[in-house]
């Protein structure tokens, strides 16, 4: 919902000060649990801190881990060479306003990721997002996730259904109001992938999902 229309129904309350006070100690006892949720993260556990609660996520499919590898592999190798940036895997915690996730495959391009020092735990906003679906996470990847990566000007989600082999593109623009917007694209199977954020990078959506295509395009990059 838009700021001025949350600000308007806020207002429509017969007491919008309590209302905001009631907001304010909630958040400042989120904050507290984001901090207790920071402290007790072990390496080995993937969770993440969503709107006060803390999210363990359980372990996945074989045709999700495959998927999550195989993109993983293919934006690492070309930041590799191609020296536009850094991608990394699952376990690179980013903190957004109000929640910390852990995307699938995260990418920064080189003006932010020089910066980045050996003991670095917590990461800014990346320039490229992936999230690979699944029944427990796609209802966050549509929603809060994709609320997040937008308000936070993430340039490019990638939204991946390894059960329908669909990759959903959203590249950041401006809307009328000067507000963020995703555009929207859809990838079939037998499609090329064209990255905004990746200069020169264009890879077939079937490279996500089986070894053949996936093979050839490792070699290409290379």
């Amino acid at each position: 919902m838009k700021t001025r229309a949350l600000v308007a129904q806020l207002l429509d309350h017969h007491d919008p000060r309590a209302v905001y006070a009631e907001v304010e100690r909630t958040l400042e006892r989120e904050q507290r649990e984001r901090a207790k949720f920071r402290q007790r993260l072990a390496p080995d556990v993937k969770a993440e801190f969503i709107l006060g609660e803390v999210v363990v996520h359980s372990p996945a499919t074989h045709g999700h881990n495959m998927a999550v590898t195989r993109i993983s592999t293919i934006l690492t190798t070309y930041c590799a060479f191609s020296k536009q940036g850094t991608s990394l895997v699952q376990k690179a915690l980013v903190a957004t306003k109000r929640n910390d996730f852990e995307p699938n495959v995260s990418v920064w391009l080189q003006e932010r990721a020089k910066d980045f020092t050996p003991d670095m735990k917590y990461y800014p906003a990346p320039d490229l997002v992936v999230e690979v679906l699944s029944k427990s996470t796609e209802d966050r990847d549509r929603g809060i996730k994709y609320q997040d990566y937008l308000a936070a000007g993430v340039s490019e989600y990638w939204i991946v259904d390894h059960r329908t082999e669909r990759v959903e593109q959203y590249l950041l623009n401006t809307g009328y109001d000067g507000a963020n917007v995703y555009q929207k694209s859809e990838h079939e199977l037998e499609d090329q992938l064209t990255s905004r954020v990746l200069e020169g990078l264009s890879v077939p959506v079937a490279s996500f999902f089986y070894p053949e295509p996936f093979a050839e395009a490792l070699r290409r990059l290379g």
